[in-house]
């Protein structure tokens, strides 16, 4: 959940759709629990600006009363959450915390001794609703590993720890609320029966999962609400039954007032401290740069699992950026391009559209490596094909992408011929240096290194600002469509 207001200029998800689909199930129903998979705090330009304080204090309203505790909203640790991860940041956390007025699960996370501390943490908790007891543990996957954590547990201890404990405290319905990605949680199903739980509502992927595991339902939203999942759990003499239910948040859903107007009140006073701190006007975020002809393709479905205009214009533009250096293709992680909305065709790009767009530095490093590990790149790239953020935008070669088969083949550098038998022995590259530093995961990509960076007068230019300076320079609008450098199997014609 990265922006309050949520996506497509509001018309899409938002917080205040949200609430008003929690007010229209608590008309329906007695027992209603809330749930959050995580990934809220930390990664987005609203709380960049503020530390994640305003996606609380909305989060606060989603029961319709501020400054009390509700007691049937739980959320739990994502990855993202740890953004702010230094033993700095833990006066931070526990401020977030203190604030918070829901409960957090953290049931495989070890705390560090004098860190994160809240009497509003949980490791499981049992609720009782009617007749009904419900417990729920949660799981957040250990991608991102701050100062202030001592370690993670699996997924595999941590079911085995916390399923049996829940039975034996009561429990008629045992909930996983899990923050990794779908194969795990779908491993997590296949545990032996006394170490599973009987749901999983999950988050991680960004897009809607729905899929069953031993008649066990894995239920997974869109990230930004853009949709919500619901579901209805009822109890006979046969045990518990489960009717999910995907809700599209779009234009045709009403959006609670109050909530509504909480979320245009902070999000005016955000960009307005962003402008008055660089001595702007308060409109400053919405002054264009350039325009588009075309309709540029960033939303997170389509950016984190094919070739978009939006991603070979970036892409492109760094490898002109880089020519001087020899450079021969560019990675982009498509989690490092984070508007997740489309700019329509002949419309005007703003600052925000930009700072949306790259929350985090995105600064840029020249790497040569052998051939043969553009394989490895490659073979990363297309893992787990379900909108990934280790999904890479390219310049300078081509290759088919089989997402049937989970293949990829006709591999060749852009200057080179597909039937080449000369094939350029090493490979220099221009990409963020997140996918290499020794200070974080790589997005996976443990195959690149510091060791391989070479000198280069462009090392540290930062893609925002490239973007910026195109769009301001522009004569005419951006006119960009797919070339087909990453030709999917499923969509079109590749052979």
């Amino acid at each position: 959940m990265y922006r309050i207001a949520g996506i497509d200029n509001g018309q899409t998800g938002g917080l205040a759709r949200v609430r008003e689909l929690r007010k229209q199930i608590e008309t329906q129903y007695e027992h209603v629990l809330f749930l959050h998979a995580g990934d809220f705090l930390h990664p987005s330009f609203i709380s960049k600006q503020d530390n994640g304080m305003a996606m609380v204090k909305t989060m606060n309203a989603l029961d319709g009363a501020l400054l009390q505790f509700d007691d049937r909203m739980l959320v739990t640790w994502g990855n993202h959450e740890f953004d702010k991860d230094g033993n700095k940041h833990v006066p931070l956390m526990n401020e977030l915390l203190a604030q918070s007025e829901f409960t957090w699960l953290g049931s495989n996370i070890s705390w560090q001794s004098d860190s994160i501390q809240s009497d509003k943490m949980r490791r499981h908790v049992i609720m009782n609703f009617g007749d009904i007891k419900v417990g729920v543990f949660s799981y957040t996957t250990d991608m991102a590993h701050p100062e202030y954590i001592e370690s993670f547990a699996d997924f595999k201890s941590t079911a085995e720890q916390y399923v049996p404990l829940l039975r034996e405290q009561g429990a008629d319905l045992i909930i996983g609320l899990t923050h990794q990605w779908l194969q795990d949680d779908l491993a997590m199903m296949q545990l032996p029966e006394a170490s599973r739980p009987d749901i999983i509502f999950g988050g991680h992927e960004h897009y809607v999962q729905t899929e069953q595991v031993n008649g066990n339902w894995v239920l997974k939203a869109d990230a930004d609400a853009a949709s919500a999942i619901v579901a209805e759990v009822t109890f006979d003499g046969n045990g518990h039954h489960v009717m999910p239910q995907v809700i599209q948040l779009d234009e045709s859903f009403n959006q609670d007032s109050a909530t509504l107007s909480l979320v245009r009140q902070l999000s005016s006073n955000i960009d307005q401290n962003y402008c008055k701190k660089l001595n702007q006007s308060g409109d400053c975020l919405s002054k264009v740069l350039g325009y588009t002809n075309s309709k540029l393709m960033a939303e997170e479905t389509e950016i984190r699992r094919f070739e978009t205009n939006l991603g070979n214009t970036l892409a492109d533009m760094v490898l002109e950026k880089f020519q001087t250096c020899d450079v021969d293709v560019v990675f982009l992680n498509s989690g490092s391009i984070r508007l997740n909305q489309n700019i329509p065709a002949g419309s005007g790009i703003t600052v925000k559209h930009l700072e949306e767009m790259f929350p985090y530095p995105s600064d840029l490093r020249v790497i040569e490596f052998e051939r043969d590990l553009l394989n490895e790149v490659l073979a990363h790239s297309i893992s787990s094909w379900t909108a990934n953020g280790h999904w890479l935008q390219i310049a300078g070669f081509v290759f088919i992408h089989d997402p049937e088969k989970q293949q990829f083949s006709h591999v060749h550098l852009k200057h080179e011929k597909e039937d080449s038998s000369h094939e350029q022995q090493t490979i220099r590259a221009v990409l963020p240096y997140y996918l290499i530093s020794d200070h974080t995961d790589h997005d996976g990509y443990i195959m690149l290194n510091e060791d391989m960076q070479v000198d280069c007068e462009h090392n540290g230019a930062q893609v925002k600002t490239m973007f910026r300076e195109k769009l301001e320079s522009q004569t005419e609008p951006l006119t960009t469509q797919r070339d087909f450098r990453i030709c999917n199997t499923v969509r079109d014609q590749c052979l």
